[in-house]
């Protein structure tokens, strides 16, 4: 055999080598190899399809923006005029009433509001008397408390000169808030505010409470 016969051989035998190096490998069905951006965003897919599936099916969705978010979007607004009202004046809060009732309605939504607000104006720096503070505190088996809603508990005058209140009025979709300060000897609106709260957000403050009456009757 001559030489040039024995250089093709061994390139026969090289490029058949190579050609067995280049076969991919036989890969399992049920094995995972991936990589690449790709690969990445269907392991995510997966994950959140493994989350969904494996919640239990009555945990409550929480919304992520709360009625604290929407009572300060009011305060921010009230306080635009804040300029008008006496630095040291004292401020009282009361509950927005339902507009289709005889204004002397409220709910846990508007208690939770009326809190709320007092809050934010504390952060503005406004002077907020809180006129439910009785003169002593009640010490009995369910709790120790100051706050009072009986009006023969609480001082009949107060230095109050501007007061926040207003309406609420319900909606398909949510409720909408109409607050507005004024001065209590004149009644002269100071400034006003408006904004709507979602069904979800009104409604997750409702179930709450429903939750709790019922906790409460099942113990």
């Amino acid at each position: 055999m001559n030489k040039s016969a024995i250089s093709v051989a061994i390139l026969l035998a090289l490029s058949g080598c190579a050609q067995q190096a280049a076969q991919p490998k036989v890969v399992p069905e049920n094995a995972v190899s991936m990589r690449g951006d790709l690969a990445r965003q269907e392991r995510i897919l997966q994950q959140k399809a493994f989350a969904v599936e494996s919640a239990p099916t009555q945990q409550r969705q929480t919304p992520v923006i709360t009625l604290d978010h929407y009572a300060r979007n009011l305060v921010h607004d009230l306080m635009a005029n804040h300029h008008r009202v006496e630095e040291q004046a004292m401020v009282a809060v009361t509950d927005l009433a339902f507009l289709d009732s005889d204004l002397q309605h409220g709910s846990v939504f508007t208690n939770h509001l009326s809190e709320a607000i007092i809050y934010d104006l504390h952060l503005f720096g406004v002077p907020v008397l809180d006129f439910k503070v009785t003169d002593y505190i009640r010490v009995t088996e369910k709790g120790d408390f100051v706050l009072s809603r009986d009006f023969s508990e609480l001082s009949a005058e107060l230095p109050i000169k501007y007061v926040v209140t207003g309406t609420v009025t319900r909606h398909q979709a949510g409720v909408m808030l109409n607050a507005r300060l004024i001065q209590i000897d004149n009644k002269r609106v100071i400034s006003a505010a408006r904004t709507f709260v979602p069904a979800a957000v009104y409604n997750a403050i409702l179930q709450q409470r429903q939750d709790n009456s019922l906790k409460l009757k099942q113990g």
